[in-house]
């Protein structure tokens, strides 16, 4: 931030009633400043979310209209009708509002504010995953940035070379642009990626979990550590050139204050790992642990300007000394990014729509190249990243896709361009321009992105997607997603029901969904090496290692267990099961769905339940909701002399179907016992497609296991929805699972009465019901099935 000289307003005012303008005085100025923003930018934001445009965008137009004389114009017209008297309230209210001793508190504020923005940045960001995508994000991120950056500076000193002066103090300058030295930092800076800037737009734009955007964060990190390398080396390289630079003097203002820095981040990292073990495991850190924290943020933000490396580079060092995710990660950013990102943030970009003064732009010729260049910039960069994208096999859709998440900017570009133009390198003219091409660039980009990308639509799955499909001896795989320990006992039930025989494969993809916090990127990790089998279990939890014991119990290579964890936020986390679905091409994927009325977590459960909609609507296989109780979620799990009693319920349609599917194959298991009920009206019913269909299907199931001991068949007339109820409520103490259709082909008695009370509509009608307080002391789970409509 630039330094002027001026006085400070007083803090407080004694108040109306003592004559006293409450506006001349510095809080009341500020609290306006606030409110005023923070109306404008989420006006701003609800006006623009049709668009699907990022915060970033938002935050700098409802910036720029706040603090423009536009905002005032309009505060002080639009209520009225008269021109002099409120052209005279107008000045008044912009000498008022935007007088220099009232932004000097609110320049203060929005430091401090970014300061802490950079501290959770930091906090965030996990540089190991850079290197955990191998060759392709590394190549990728080194080739979209260094290949655009070169050939951009190359264009500015070649096309500005013509307009080139020695000023009266011996720089050499262009009118409207700035120094020419500062071109490398220009093109480094257009043609980098922040890796903190791609997540944070990645999450507005609801990509942050799928390939292509882990694929983007995983370049933009390796981007982004280039840029710094080459900025570093670069600004050694230029103070070793100079002539007044002696070896003394580089040490004492380059190597001295890193050494100083490097001690402090060694102390604040053994510091954040004897927190960690002072941290019961599962438990919340200590309030005061947080406050300290702050404090050291604070006071090494005080050294690191004081040492001359500026206020905001070593707060976000220390950030990447704490370990992110929980609990100290996760801690930090719930009790800080919040005022942060939306009061204090939001000044930063209040005060920066200050310096946006597009009357300052005088040299148009130079203006309007500038602006083209960094277009054509942008532009170049989509084009480099196409070749090693497609050199790794990546489609041409998705390659440009992710050229166009490459170009993504935000907070952290603005605060080099920012602090280029404080050190006099660029004009307030080249800042503006600069400025809104990057906000033309990431708006449109994301525009496009959000509109022409849809991660579960990008290819085409091979095999079938539906269980009804399958052959009776053909590989059976299945997607079995958790978000706690509750379900596992009965997945465990139902997939040991589903491993028939030694020569029906069982292929489970148990995937963990673990909650993005305190972490900036999101990641699915998988703990089974591909080339030798074995499993990484340092990174696992007890969850995941239940179906790996499950696997070495049954020795047998009839069962494969695949363990996954994904990392990602709780509103994008069927974007992981359903990709991981697509990409192991299995026809049923099981989610879990907590019952309302139990559990410890309620968070969890919440956020369990609210994953089955997006699962239900984007799904590339058949469904199965595991709603799972109480009583049977405490249940253990127990391999040997395995019993399992599986009743349908069958009315009829596609997902009845489904569910007889899956009881057909579990009906070949020698420790299960499977019931089908049919339910028939009292009427007959018009002969159609879809009840031939049923017919068909129900015989062939019945003619299959007419000599199994273990299968029951029964077909049940009922007149009306309590002799439905009666029937059903008589089965539940003889069965452990119930499966039952999500959706009737035809309107049951069910339907019609239970429309207007079903509290889960994703669970259909008779899913609610069994889900319902009417069998809370069920000893049974339910399995509600949606088949796959191709």
């Amino acid at each position: 931030m630039a330094s002027e000289a001026c006085s400070v307003a007083k803090p407080f005012s004694n108040g109306v009633f003592y004559h006293e303008n409450p506006l001349e005085y510095a809080f009341p100025l500020l609290m306006l400043h606030i409110v005023i923003i923070g109306i404008t930018t989420h006006i701003v934001y609800f006006l623009l979310r049709p668009l699907r445009q990022p915060r970033f965008v938002c935050d700098f137009i409802g910036g720029a209209i706040a603090s423009h004389p536009t905002f005032s114009y309009l505060l002080v017209h639009i209520p009225f009708l008269a021109h002099g008297l409120f052209e005279e309230i107008n000045e008044k209210f912009q000498e008022t509002i935007f007088r220099p001793d009232a932004l000097a508190l609110l320049r203060v504020m929005s430091a401090y504010g970014i300061m802490i923005k950079f501290f959770l940045i930091g906090v965030k960001i996990d540089p190991a995953n850079a290197w955990r995508g191998g060759w392709k994000p590394f190549f990728i991120g080194l080739c979209s940035m260094l290949v655009p950056m070169f050939a951009l500076w190359a264009s500015f000193v070649w096309l500005f070379k013509g307009y080139e002066y020695v000023n009266k103090d011996g720089e050499t300058v262009i009118d409207g642009v700035g120094q020419p030295k500062m071109f490398i930092d220009l093109a480094g800076t257009a043609c980098a990626s922040s890796s903190y800037v791609m997540a944070d737009t990645l999450t507005d734009l609801k990509l942050l979990s799928t390939e292509l955007g882990r694929l983007a964060i995983s370049a933009s990190m390796t981007a982004e550590l280039a840029r710094w390398t080459f900025f570093g080396i670069r600004q050694v390289v230029d103070m070793m050139t100079q002539a007044h630079s002696s070896v003394l003097v580089i040490l004492k203002v380059q190597v001295l204050p890193v050494v100083i820095v490097l001690v402090i981040l060694v102390l604040f990292r053994l510091w954040m790992r004897w927190i960690l073990k002072r941290t019961p495991n599962g438990g919340r850190v200590a309030g005061w642990h947080i406050l300290m924290i702050m404090l050291a943020v604070m006071a090494t933000g005080v050294v690191s300007d004081a040492l001359g490396l500026g206020f905001l580079d070593v707060p976000m060092l220390m950030g990447l000394m704490v370990p992110n995710g929980p609990p100290l990660g996760m801690a930090l950013v719930e009790r800080l990014d919040l005022i942060a990102t939306e009061v204090l943030q939001t000044l930063f970009f209040f005060g920066m729509g200050l310096k946006t003064n597009f009357k300052s732009i005088k040299h148009y010729k130079m203006s309007m190249f500038l602006l083209m260049l960094m277009i054509a910039g942008h532009v170049f960069k989509v084009l480099v990243t196409l070749a090693p994208a497609i050199y790794y096999k990546m489609s041409l859709h998705k390659a440009t896709m992710l050229g166009l998440m490459l170009n993504f900017k935000g907070l952290v570009e603005v605060i080099v361009f920012l602090n280029l133009m404080n050190v006099q390198l660029l004009t307030s003219e080249s800042f503006v321009v600069i400025t809104i091409s990057m906000m033309l660039t990431t708006g449109i980009c994301s525009l496009v992105v959000s509109t022409c990308y849809d991660p579960l639509k990008t290819r085409d799955m091979v095999g079938y997607r539906a269980l009804q499909h399958l052959h009776p001896h053909e590989k059976f795989s299945v997607v079995a997603s958790m978000l706690n320990e509750d379900p596992v006992p009965i997945l465990l039930n139902l997939i040991e029901a589903s491993s028939v025989d030694e020569q029906t494969a069982v292929c489970i993809f148990a995937l963990h969904l673990v909650e993005l916090g305190g972490r900036a990127n999101s990641s699915l990790i998988s703990h089974r090496n591909r080339s030798n089998g074995d499993f990484n279990t340092a990174q696992m939890n007890r969850l995941l290692k239940a179906f790996i014991n499950y696997e070495k119990k049954k020795d047998s290579a009839a069962v494969v267990v695949h363990p996954f964890t994904a990392i990602c936020p709780y509103i994008t986390m069927h974007q992981d099961i359903c990709s991981l679905a697509m990409e192991k091409n299995v026809p049923l994927t099981i989610v879990p769905f907590p019952r309302k009325d139990v559990g410890a977590n309620r968070e969890l459960d919440n956020a369990a339940r609210s994953v089955v909609p997006h699962v239900l609507l984007q799904s590339p296989c058949s469904v199965g909701i595991l709603v799972h109780h109480a009583l049977t979620s405490s249940r253990p799990f127990v391999l040997e002399n395995f019993r399992y009693r599986v009743r349908v319920l069958f009315w009829g349609g596609n997902d009845d179907r489904e569910a007889l599917s899956y009881a057909r194959r579990m009906a070949r298991h020698a420790g299960v016992q499977v019931s089908v009920t049919r339910f028939l009206p009292f009427c007959n019913e018009k002969e159609d497609k879809d009840l031939s269909w049923d017919e068909m299907i129900f015989k062939e199931f019945a003619r299959e296991n007419v000599n199994n001991e273990r299968v029951m068949v029964e077909e049940v007339a009922v007149r009306d929805i309590g002799q439905t109820i009666s029937a059903i409520k008589a089965m539940e103490r003889d069965c452990d699972l119930v499966m039952v259709g999500r959706r009737k082909s035809r309107s049951t008695l069910l339907d019609e009465a239970m429309q207007e009370w079903m509290e889960s509509p994703e669970l259909g009608a008779v899913g609610d019901m069994l889900a319902s307080s009417d069998f809370a002391d069920s000893s049974f789970s339910v399995l509600v099935i949606q088949q796959h409509d191709d």
